[in-house]
């Protein structure tokens, strides 16, 4: 973390957060998004037991999926994420000398409506920096491509690449 520090420590920085399973285009449309508005984009991973805490367990590893976001153009460094509100990350960067101006999260999460979005944004607004929420991208979703593959294979599709059953 120290490396990128003193290059990026007066320019614009993000912050988002992802499970990044299954990655897919809705996931890469919301990081260029966020890297639209920032110089340096700090992505937070959510941990494998984080993820089935609130939704189901992911399919990709944790380790695989820290690499893939890593590997992706619009960001610029991973952190680990094992808290849904954002706040501890935040202090944890800020503590470290970051300047996060930006927190960045779909605008399928409402503040009004989520805890730990709403103490994540109160938090980013005490210290100089702003919520920006990012069109979030319709239509596909890991659950969505999920969901697609069930049908197809209730359907009796090839789903595997290989004829026969699975």
């Amino acid at each position: 973390m120290r490396e990128y520090m003193y290059k990026y420590r007066k320019r614009n920085i993000g912050y988002a957060f992802v499970v990044g399973d299954l990655l897919h285009y809705g996931q890469l449309h919301f990081l260029k998004e966020c890297k639209n508005h920032c110089d340096f984009l700090i992505v937070g991973v959510y941990t494998d037991e984080l993820t089935e805490s609130y939704k189901r367990r992911p399919i990709i590893p944790f380790e695989e999926r820290i690499e893939l976001i890593q590997a992706l153009k619009p960001v610029d460094m991973v952190v680990i994420v094992q808290n849904r509100d954002c706040t501890p990350m935040l202090k944890k960067l800020t503590e470290d000398s970051w300047k996060v101006k930006y927190l960045f999260h779909g605008t399928d999460w409402k503040p009004e409506f989520d805890d730990d979005l709403r103490k994540s944004r109160d938090f980013i607004e005490s210290i100089g920096g702003q919520l920006i929420q990012p069109e979030y991208y319709e239509g596909r979703t890991t659950t969505s491509i999920i969901k697609e593959i069930l049908r197809r294979y209730e359907n009796g599709e090839n789903v595997i690449g290989i004829q026969g059953n699975l």
